[in-house]
C-alpha cells in the first residue's frame, strides 16, 4: 500500500458536533502528476482519512478522472457528517442514512430552471456510485486500522444459492453483494445510428476531431483509452514486423500508463484493436495539420493541442474532448458523450453477427456478461415483431 503523506495524529478524534464544509480539491503530487484531496473549503486543512485514502488511490494508478470522483463524494459524506452529529467509523448505518437522504434531497436547480420545473433528484445509477465510493473508503479504512474487521464486514453481505439433489438440500455458489445498495432503472445504453454517426463525422471542425470520432466509431475505445495513446501504439501498416509486432494489418495497441493528459485505460491487460482503411487515412490527413501546425513536434501522444493558441503542442485533455464532443453533436442534433461511440460499436458488432468471445477481446471487457447490455432490440425490431405475426381480423376488432 502506497504510504499516506497525511500522517494520523494521534490525538485526532472525530468531533461529530463540529460542522466542517469539506471540499474537492486538485493537487500536484510530488511526482509531478495531479491527484485529489478533501480540504476544509476555508482554511483548506486536509481531511486526514479521506486525502489519505486518495493518497492511496494515486499510488494504485487510478486514473486522475476516478479519484477526482471519489473526492467530490467523500467530500460530501464528510461535509454531511457534521450536522448529522454522527461519527463516521460507525459503517453501515451511518453511509445507509447519508444515502437515503441523497435519494430524498433534491438536486440544486440550475439558473436557466424556471421557478414551474418540477425538482430533479439524483438516479439509483448515482446513489450506488456514491455507495459503491464510500465501500471501498471503508474496506481501506479497516485494512489502514481506522475502523474493525467487523464494522467493515458489514458492508458485505453473502448470499448462498441452495438447490436440491432428489431429496437432499445441497449448497450452491456462494456469492458477495454490497449491503448498501439501491435498486436502479435498468436502460439500454445509448448508441448512434448510421445517420447519427455520419452527421457527427461531418459536424467535427478539423481533421484532429474528426479523427478522434471515427477512431472511438470503428474500434469502440473508450475516451481514456484514445487519448492515452501514443505514436508507438500506431502500427497503421499491412507488415509491422519491422517495427517489431507481429499482428498483421493495420491496428492500434491499448496500454496502461501513466501519460502528461492524465489519460489512463480502464484494463491492465494490454490488447490489440484493428483499424480500417478509412481510419488510416484520416489520420495522415491529421498528421498533415500537426506538422503545418507545428513547428517543434516533441510531444510523443497521438491527440494534441493544434487549433488554438494555449497550450500548442500539449497533450488533448478530457476536458477538452468531452467539450468537442457536445459542441460537434449540439450542431446537428441531440448532444453526444464520447461513450456512446463505444455503445455504437459494440452494438453494430452485435448486429452484425460478430461472435461473443471476439467482441469481447474488442471492448477490453474482462467478463464475457459485460456485453449483454449491448444485445437489445431497437424500434424497427420491436415494430418488425408486431407485424411479422397475422393482424386480428378487422371484424374480431
Amino acid at each position: 500500500m502506497a504510504q499516506s503523506p497525511v500522517p494520523f495524529p494521534s490525538t485526532y478524534q472525530p468531533n461529530p458536533s463540529i460542522s466542517r464544509q469539506w471540499i474537492a480539491f486538485k493537487v500536484i503530487h510530488k511526482t509531478g502528476g495531479p491527484s485529489w484531496a478533501v480540504v476544509d473549503a476555508f482554511t483548506y486543512d486536509l481531511h486526514p482519512e479521506a486525502s489519505s485514502y486518495l493518497h492511496y488511490l494515486f499510488g494504485s494508478a487510478r486514473s486522475t478522472n476516478t479519484i477526482r470522483a471519489y473526492a467530490q463524494r467523500l467530500a460530501a459524506f464528510f461535509t454531511w457528517l457534521g450536522p448529522a452529529r454522527l461519527n463516521w467509523a460507525d459503517g453501515v448505518p451511518v453511509v445507509s442514512r447519508f444515502i437515503r437522504e441523497l435519494a430524498v434531497s433534491a438536486l440544486p436547480a440550475s439558473e436557466q430552471d424556471t421557478a414551474y420545473r418540477e425538482p430533479r433528484y439524483r438516479s439509483g445509477k448515482t446513489l450506488n456510485q456514491y455507495a459503491a465510493a464510500l465501500t471501498q473508503f471503508y474496506m481501506w479504512a479497516a485494512r489502514s486500522d481506522l475502523i474493525s474487521e467487523k464494522t467493515a464486514a458489514g458492508f458485505y453481505e453473502t448470499r448462498i444459492a441452495y438447490g436440491f439433489s432428489g431429496d437432499r438440500l445441497l449448497p450452491g455458489k456462494v456469492s458477495r453483494s454490497r449491503a448498501v445498495r439501491v435498486k436502479e432503472v435498468e436502460e439500454a445504453p445509448k448508441f448512434l445510428d448510421e445517420e447519427g454517426a455520419g452527421s457527427l463525422l461531418a459536424a467535427t471542425a478539423n481533421r484532429r476531431d474528426r479523427f478522434l470520432v471515427a477512431l472511438m466509431l470503428e474500434t469502440g475505445l473508450r475516451i481514456g483509452e484514445a487519448l492515452g495513446l501514443r505514436t508507438e501504439d500506431l502500427h497503421l501498416f499491412q507488415d509491422s514486423r519491422a517495427v517489431g509486432c507481429a499482428t498483421a494489418g493495420p491496428h492500434i495497441h491499448v496500454r496502461r500508463r501513466q501519460n502528461p493528459n492524465a489519460a489512463l485505460s480502464k484494463s491492465a491487460t494490454p490488447r490489440r484493436v484493428p483499424v480500417t482503411e478509412a481510419v488510416c487515412t484520416l489520420y495522415h490527413l491529421y498528421v498533415e495539420d500537426r506538422i503545418d501546425r507545428l513547428a517543434v513536434d516533441s510531444s510523443p501522444m497521438v491527440f494534441v493541442n493544434l487549433y488554438s493558441r494555449s497550450h500548442l503542442g500539449e497533450a488533448l485533455k478530457y476536458s477538452n474532448a468531452i467539450k468537442m464532443f457536445y459542441r460537434s453533436s449540439t450542431r446537428t442534433g441531440p448532444r453526444v458523450n464520447p461513450h456512446m461511440t463505444r455503445h455504437t460499436a459494440a452494438t453494430r458488432w452485435k448486429r452484425a453477427g460478430v461472435p461473443g468471445p471476439d467482441v469481447q477481446e474488442l471492448l477490453g471487457h474482462r467478463s464475457a456478461t459485460s456485453q449483454h447490455v449491448y444485445e437489445h432490440a431497437t424500434d424497427q425490431d420491436l415494430r418488425d415483431a408486431i407485424e411479422a405475426v397475422r393482424p386480428i381480423p378487422r371484424g374480431q376488432l
